[in-house]
């Protein structure tokens, strides 16, 4: 079987003095513990070993790879700086929209809103303005999304679950935007535009990364469920998060997508494959398969998987 390693991150910074503690996000000390871990365990590679292995059909040996999703200033100001320094090559999937337009994903606000206050009050805003606007845009009642959506994972309970998928995906987009909207607002700030400077890098950030040799794929352009969108939306988030790879790095020969939240089928395989993409990542939790039937539905282990 011909399989290698490849780990998920996302933030990664030092909670002393954090401004949002609740936010989710491993230590610097632990990822540092973490890659003298892998440096004792294993081989990190890189996805060239994949390619030659597919191509010459042979095996790799022992490897593990580094991917950070969403484009975040930790990636920048903690992450780099390590990786640099230990002579390891970081794979960093952003997604193009809130660098350019400087704006907050929605992901990203329903994260700081549930940094910011409690779940139960969340919940209950989230309640009152699905019933406001049920009548109206033909809504099923709060309750019923809560008793579908409510179902727990291995890192949230059902009442987080609950606001990420009603905020994320289940609503019509308009009227989840909205709500988002309106409790960001509330809960974290008013301006936007300050807030995601902070948040993500910026785009001469991630070209000095990229001189440094670290690599960069799409992460879509929107941060949309991208089965949820129809087939002229989905080729549009596609060549958007293209075009903007190529403006970090212009000879970019091995493009890599990063599905949003995991979710893809095999009509978005079938766009990424036809726009010169090379392979596809998931979320879900495992050794990634290196196969030809398997190169755009690529496993990865979460950093929580190993020890930190």
């Amino acid at each position: 079987m011909n399989t290698c390693k490849i780990i998920m991150y996302h933030y990664v910074h030092s909670l002393k003095n954090n401004v949002y503690p609740k936010i989710k996000g491993l230590e610097t000390s632990g990822f540092k513990n973490q890659l003298n871990y892998f440096k004792d365990n294993f081989e990190f590679g890189d996805f060239s070993d994949i390619f030659h292995s597919l191509s010459n059909n042979t095996k790799i040996q022992n490897k593990i790879i580094l991917t950070f999703d969403d484009g975040l200033k930790d990636h920048f100001t903690t992450v780099f700086p390590i990786l640099k320094k230990m002579n390891i090559k970081g794979y960093f999937f952003p997604p193009s929209k809130p660098i350019e337009e400087n704006i907050v994903l929605d992901v990203h606000k329903i994260h700081f809103i549930l940094a910011s206050t409690n779940v139960d009050k969340i919940i209950k805003e989230i309640f009152s303005l699905i019933n406001e606007n049920k009548s109206q845009h033909n809504l099923k009642s709060a309750k019923e999304y809560f008793n579908e959506l409510a179902i727990s994972n291995r890192f949230d309970s059902k009442e987080i679950i609950f606001i990420k998928r009603i905020l994320q995906r289940e609503l019509p987009l308009d009227i989840r935007t909205k709500i988002t909207d309106y409790l960001f607002k509330k809960f974290v700030t008013n301006d936007e535009g300050e807030f995601s400077k902070k948040l993500y890098m910026s785009i001469n950030e991630m070209k000095e990364m990229s001189e440094s040799g670290m690599v960069f794929g799409s992460h879509s352009h929107s941060h949309f469920w991208l089965s949820k969108i129809n087939r002229e939306n989905l080729i549009e988030e596609i060549d958007h998060s293209k075009e903007f790879c190529y403006k970090i790095d212009k000879n970019n020969d091995e493009l890599i997508m990063c599905y949003p939240y995991g979710d893809f089928n095999n009509e978005i395989i079938e766009e990424i494959s036809k726009r010169g993409f090379k392979a596809g990542l998931t979320t879900n939790v495992g050794d990634a398969m290196i196969s030809k039937e398997s190169i755009f539905k690529l496993n990865r282990f979460d950093t929580n998987d190993f020890p930190q």
